[in-house]
């Protein structure tokens, strides 16, 4: 993953780190309107002058440390839905994420369990950001993939187009990509050839969806392993593009293994 600056963590610039959580809910609500169970909820426009509601509330929360040692350290964040914090999600939720290191790689399991007294629509996604630089190749499958709207949300999925597939292992190119794909199995693979290493990436079934980012003229990218689709609560059916339902009590639980190899 891509290096955290020493001045993001001092100013608590979340966009700038190497990978964060995406709590309740992955990527955007179109301009941060839905209604669930009959009930219109409005949410807070949280990314600047970007017209839609991204990445749930979770991204921009203090977590607090439960335990932690040289190979393993839990977080976990209480959101409440009491005054302003109804605008960042309106359901009372507990959420964890839980890193561990081991010699081949780092496993990091997410976990959302409903608080509130009401069935609330819920998530999870991952935000990993990795360097992007001469020869770095990528590969993974999927099914289709949702070319975006002028305004940034998702038209019908279609076959993934020649230019967007990664299907064999290939240089990453310029796609100028910010796309949701489903029907994703799971697993990924980066390979960094001039400094022979390579990356492997496994995700829990829940995660049925990858967001691939690939801004122009940056040096970054990212590929998200997402439990549904951009903007899923706004469907017809919302569970048939991977957003649940969490009843009280219940809980989301996934885990996303990154695997490390040194290439001969």
């Amino acid at each position: 993953m891509r290096e955290t600056p020493g001045q993001a963590l001092r100013d608590g610039l979340v966009r700038q780190t190497s990978c964060y959580p995406l709590i309740p809910y992955s990527n955007r609500i179109a301009k941060g309107g839905f209604s669930f169970e009959g009930v219109e909820y409005r949410l807070a426009l949280n990314f600047g002058d970007h017209p839609h509601s991204i990445h749930g509330n979770a991204w921009q929360k203090p977590w607090q440390v439960v335990d932690a040692d040289e190979v393993r350290c839990r977080l976990a964040l209480i959101h409440r839905p009491d005054g302003d914090e109804a605008r960042g999600w309106p359901f009372a939720y507990c959420a964890e994420q839980l890193f561990e290191l081991s010699p081949s790689g780092l496993t990091l399991t997410l976990s959302l369990e409903n608080q509130d007294h009401r069935t609330m629509p819920a998530g999870l996604g991952l935000h990993p950001l990795f360097p992007k630089c001469s020869g770095v190749r990528l590969q993974f499958v999927a099914e289709h993939v949702y070319p975006n709207s002028e305004d940034s949300l998702p038209l019908d999925g279609i076959p993934v187009p020649d230019d967007w597939s990664y299907r064999t292992m290939r240089e990453l190119g310029d796609p100028s990509l910010d796309n949701c794909f489903a029907g994703w199995d799971g697993t990924a693979r980066i390979t960094y050839v001039q400094e022979k290493i390579a990356l492997s990436i496994e995700a829990d079934p829940l995660f049925g969806h990858v967001v691939v980012y690939v801004p122009t003229r940056r040096d970054f990218f990212a590929v998200e392993p997402v439990s549904h689709m951009n903007d899923s609560i706004n469907r017809p059916d919302p569970a048939k593009h991977g957003l649940k339902a969490l009843k009280p009590g219940e809980r989301l639980m996934a885990q996303v293994r990154f695997g490390v190899e040194v290439l001969s």
